[in-house]
């Protein structure tokens, strides 16, 4: 005979049975998360770090797309004076704009070389003022009162040619005198010439060839002068992106700014449950005191093998709308993966156990 506990143990199994087999059979869907461990990191991240052999590298990193997005590095000269000045009012948490200035490197050699360069500016450009304007007035003058004797010279010469012509056409002078005087005269105005080159010399000053040489020279200097100042410029270190200064402890890095305007989310996923997540996914993040959401951007095709398992990456964009978030955290994320029947739950359930 059945007792009274007999009974209702028999009803509950029945109900149970009967809840199943209609959660079973009606038509209701089930939402399907995929648990993950993810990790928050910022848009982009700008670290300064420091080299064994004295050299310092800026690099900046967009974690959304996944790629080095600058890379530059500053070497010194040997023997070299270098001194690198933070900010001092700089501190971990500090925000900064684009522009801001973070630091000052200051190079000694450098700096000689700037002013070296512009002292030979400053000689070139006199050595053009000086070939331009020409001589001394002392020797201007000097050319000019030569010019005149040998006009004058020539002027008398010319008297003399005439007379001794007029002779020796009416027969009362030599051939050979009037021949001696007709070069006399001659040499005269080729006198005058010289004397007369030499004055437009001393006046002008040099050659056209050799004032366009000091030319190319003075440009040449004062191109190689802007090298050295836009160097000695990029010794001042401002702030490519926009952010918050982070606490380095690594003794090789000198400093860190993160974007934290937008914030990404990597979440590992075993190969076996890709195929069950779209690619425009909801990802749902569990904070310690809040709920936050991303949406999935990209799926790699990269497999790797962690703790045996293989797994690829999906990168998620956070909701732009959440602000302070801590960069680098793991958090607890479940994925979108859809609806399912119950059947369909229960096998998708069975199935990621035994994988």
């Amino acid at each position: 005979m059945l007792t009274l506990n007999s009974h209702k143990k028999i009803i509950i199994w029945v109900a149970v049975i009967t809840i199943i087999i209609l959660s079973l059979i009606l038509p209701i869907n089930i939402k399907y998360n995929i648990y993950v461990k993810g990790k928050l990191l910022p848009n982009k991240e700008w670290i300064i770090y420091k080299g064994t052999d004295g050299r310092l590298t800026s690099l900046i990193t967009n974690y959304r797309t996944g790629m080095n997005q600058s890379y530059d590095v500053t070497l010194f000269d040997r023997g070299d004076a270098m001194r690198f000045s933070f900010n001092q009012k700089l501190h971990s948490g500090s925000r900064l704009f684009v522009n801001d200035t973070v630091a000052i490197v200051y190079s000694n050699e450098i700096e000689r070389q700037i002013e070296n360069l512009k002292g030979e500016i400053i000689a070139a450009k006199a050595s053009l003022s000086l070939n331009l304007t020409g001589e001394k007035e002392a020797i201007i003058e000097q050319e000019n009162k030569t010019l005149d004797y040998s006009i004058k010279q020539s002027e008398e010469q010319k008297k003399i040619l005439d007379r001794v012509k007029t002779l020796y056409d009416k027969g009362l002078a030599s051939l050979e005198e009037y021949e001696i005087a007709k070069g006399t005269y001659e040499l005269n105005v080729i006198n005058s010439s010289i004397s007369k080159a030499r004055l437009q010399s001393v006046q002008t000053g040099a050659k056209k060839e050799q004032v366009s040489l000091i030319r190319s020279q003075i440009i040449s200097l004062e191109n190689e002068l802007a090298i050295l100042q836009k160097r000695f410029k990029g010794f001042t270190v401002t702030s490519p992106i926009g952010g918050v200064l982070s606490r380095k402890t690594n003794s090789d890095t000198l400093m860190s700014l993160y974007d934290n305007s937008e914030f990404v989310l990597l979440c590992p996923v075993k190969v076996s449950d890709i195929e069950f997540i779209s690619d425009t996914a909801r990802v749902k993040i569990k904070l310690n005191d809040k709920t936050v959401y991303a949406r999935i951007y990209e799926k790699t095709n990269a497999v790797k093998i962690v703790n045996g398992i293989q797994i690829v990456t999906i990168s998620a964009d956070v909701d732009k709308a959440v602000n302070d978030l801590t960069p680098y955290l793991m958090a607890d994320c479940y994925v979108d993966a859809g609806e399912l029947s119950p059947v369909e739950y229960l096998v998708r359930i069975w199935q990621r156990m035994v994988n």
